[in-house]
This record gives structure tokens, sequence and C-alpha cells, in this order.
């Protein structure tokens, strides 16, 4: 139940550990955001507007907004070098401004996104608005279920330094399935829906502590979330249908 907004990070001493505008989770440490927003910030020069993990860190976004931050180099909402959860959680309009990954920027570890919105996230002309995967050697790993990913830049998603065949790759973005996908960059499997529109509407207050993109009548992430991985309630603490949607909240007629 914590907001995080308006801040800004300005130290420049040209080294890459710099960032995080708003939430810097150090070397070990364990960040859990629940119930709460990261908004409005910027990390002037670097990366991580929103939040920035080290090495062997670890970042569990749950019910939570990252919103509206920017970075000066990569990264707008979540820059992810350790491991992360990122759960009933909605990633908006956020700002990388140099390259790839408006939303998240993940090297070096292990991302699981479940039942998340992530939409409206900018990055510069021809880059990925949405999740960048990308490895300077160590492997790197990211799964989507059940979320929606749309509307993020010139296309959604980017995968960044795999070795040549047969070498097994070291940059992996998987859909485990029934996500919503505005465009065919982020790898979609048989169970996602990749559409034009994914009938959201603006980030707004639709009760519960924190903001979310409500479903509008006819989204196709209605009742089209794999129900046996869908948390109990949504975002706003709203219990889910039997047969559950797509994404951090649920549409009730």
């Amino acid at each position: 139940h914590v907001t995080v907004s308006g801040n800004t990070m300005t130290t420049d001493a040209g080294d890459f550990w710099q960032g995080g505008g708003g939430i810097y989770n150090g070397d070990g440490a364990t960040l859990n955001l629940i119930d709460s927003t990261v908004s409005d910030n910027t990390s002037l020069n670097h990366n991580g507007g929103g939040i920035y993990g080290f090495f062997n860190s670890a970042i569990n976004v749950t019910n939570s907004t990252v919103s509206g931050n920017a970075a000066g180099d990569v990264a707008g909402g979540l820059r992810t070098l350790g491991s992360a959860t990122i759960t009933n959680s909605t990633i908006s309009g956020n700002t990388s401004t140099l390259w790839h990954g408006g939303a998240l920027f993940s090297t070096d570890g292990t991302v699981t996104i479940l039942n998340t919105t992530i939409v409206g996230n900018n990055a510069p002309g021809g880059t990925a608005g949405g999740l960048m995967v990308a490895t300077f050697g160590a492997p790197v790993t990211v799964t989507v279920q059940n979320s929606i990913i749309a509307d993020n830049g010139t296309y959604n998603c980017q995968i960044e330094g795999n070795p040549p065949d047969p070498a097994p790759p070291v940059a992996v973005l998987t859909s485990l399935g029934n996500n919503v996908i505005s465009d065919g960059s982020c790898n979609p499997v048989g169970s996602d829906q990749v559409v034009s529109d994914a009938g959201l509407d603006a980030l707004a207050n639709n009760g519960g502590p924190t903001w979310t993109h409500a479903l509008l009548a006819g989204s196709p992430a209605i009742d089209a979330a794999n129900t046996a991985v869908c948390p109990a309630n949504d975002q706003r603490g709203v219990a889910r249908d039997a047969a559950c949607d797509i994404g951090a909240f649920e549409f009730v007629p």
C-alpha cells in the first residue's frame, strides 16, 4: 500500500550498475511490491526508470502498478539482472529513451509474468516498447502466461544475444499460453491470441488500491485465461470468475 512517485535518479558515474528512478534493489536484496504503485519516476541518464534490480536480487511485484516512468537509457519500467515474479499487475506508459524495453529489460536472470497487463509502453522507433530479453553472456529466461502484451512501441518483444545453432539459446522468451498479444513478436503459441485490438480502457481508478486497465465488453481477454493458474482475485481484489480473464483485470458484466 505504498506509492513511490516523482523521484529522479541523477547520478552519472558512467557505470552500468546505476539506475532505479523509483526503487533500487541491490545485490542479494529482495523487493516485495504489493498493492503498491511506482509511477512517474525518472532515471535521468541510466536504466530502470521505475525499478532496478541488480545481480542476485529478487523482485516480486504483486497486485501493483508500474506506470509513467522514464529511463534515459533502457528499461522505462523495470530493469532486472536477477530474478523477478510479476503477478496480477499492470505495467503501463513507461518509456525507454535510447533502446528496447519500454516496459522491461531483462538479462542474467529468470522472470515469470502471470495475469499481468503490459500496454502502452514506449521505446524509440523500430525497437520493442514492451519486453527486451537479452544477454551479455549469462542465461536469461522470461516466461509469460495469461497476460496482455499490447500496443508497446513499434512492436512488443525483442530477444537478443543467442549463439548460433546448434548451441542452446541463452536468451529465451517463452509463452506458456493464453496470452493476448498485438503482434507476433513475443513467440506466441497455439493458445495465444494475436489481435489488433486487445479491448482495453485507459489506465484509471477502477477500484482497489492501484490503477488498472479495465477490459471493455467484447475484449478477447474475457474468459480466455488458463483457469488452472489464475490467481483467485484480480489486481483490485475482485474475485475472478470460474472462467477467468487474461490480464490483471477481471471483467464483471
